[in-house]
C-alpha cells in the first residue's frame, strides 16, 4: 500500500528554503570569477525580496541587483549598460514584468556565448513558474547552462495570501499589476496541488478571486461560473 501524500509543513518548507538559499550561497562563492548560470524560481515577489535580503546576509560574495525595466527587450545588452567592472555576483528581478519577454529570452538565447565570454560572475535570474516555461521553451540552449533552485511558499501563507487579495478586492483598494496577476495564478495552482481540503471561506475566495481574473481576460463565461460557484461557497447566506 502506498503511503498518502499529505501537504508539507510550514516548517518544512521554511527550513528547505533556508537549505536552498545555503546551496545557492555556496554555488555562487564557488563561482566567483567566472560566469554561471543560476536559476532561483520563486512565485511571490515578497517571498522573493525576504529571500534575496537572507542570501545578501549569508553569503560572503557581495552581490548587486539590477532591476529590469518593463520596456527592457535584451538581457545581455541590460546587464551590460547597468553593470560595473566589481561585479562579484549579479541578481536579475523583474523579468515576470516584461512587456516582451519572449523577445528577450530569445536573445538571450541567441548571444549566450557572449554571456560566458564576457561576464565573469555568477549570474542568478529570479524567474516564477511562467516565466521558467517560458524560458525552457524560447531559451533552451541558455537554459541548458543552468542550475536551479526552488522557493515554495509555505501553504499557510499561501491561504493568507488569498484571503488578503480577496479583502482588498472588495474593498477595492488592489493594485492591479502582470505580476499580482501571476502570483494569482500561483496561488490557485498552489492550493490545488496541496490536497487540502478548503475552508468555505477561502474556497469563496478563490472562485471570487479566479472569476475577477477571468473577466480581466475578457473570458465571461468562465468568470460567470467561478462568481456562482463563490456564491455557493460562501458559508453565510447573503440574505
Amino acid at each position: 500500500m502506498s503511503e498518502q501524500h499529505q501537504p508539507e509543513q510550514p516548517e518544512n518548507v521554511q527550513i528547505n528554503n533556508e537549505l536552498s538559499l545555503q546551496r545557492l550561497s555556496w554555488t555562487i562563492q564557488a563561482s566567483a570569477g567566472k560566469f554561471k548560470l543560476i536559476l532561483a524560481r520563486c512565485n511571490y515577489a515578497q517571498l522573493r525580496d525576504t529571500l534575496i535580503s537572507r542570501l545578501r546576509e549569508i553569503c560572503p560574495v557581495e552581490i548587486s541587483i539590477l532591476s529590469l525595466k518593463p520596456s527592457e527587450r535584451k538581457l545581455y545588452t541590460a546587464i551590460q549598460a547597468e553593470v560595473g567592472d566589481n561585479v562579484q555576483a549579479l541578481m536579475i528581478v523583474g523579468l515576470e514584468t516584461l512587456q516582451d519577454l519572449p523577445q528577450m529570452l530569445t536573445s538571450a538565447n541567441q548571444v549566450r556565448e557572449e554571456f560566458r565570454r564576457n561576464f565573469s560572475f555568477p549570474l542568478v535570474l529570479w524567474v516564477n513558474d511562467e516565466v521558467y516555461t517560458q524560458l525552457m521553451q524560447l531559451a533552451p540552449d541558455f537554459e541548458s547552462w543552468s542550475t536551479t533552485r526552488n522557493f515554495p511558499l509555505p501553504h499557510a501563507e499561501v491561504n493568507n495570501f488569498i484571503q488578503q487579495i480577496a479583502i482588498e478586492l472588495f474593498d477595492n483598494s488592489f493594485n492591479l499589476t502582470k505580476e499580482k496577476l501571476s502570483e494569482i495564478k500561483s496561488a490557485w495552482q498552489d492550493l490545488q496541488s496541496s490536497e487540502q481540503n478548503l475552508e468555505p471561506e477561502l474556497k469563496a475566495n478563490c472562485d471570487f478571486i479566479l472569476g475577477w481574473r477571468e473577466f480581466l481576460h475578457k473570458n465571461f463565461d468562465a468568470a460567470i461560473e467561478s462568481y456562482c460557484q463563490s456564491l455557493v461557497a460562501l458559508p453565510i447566506p447573503l440574505w
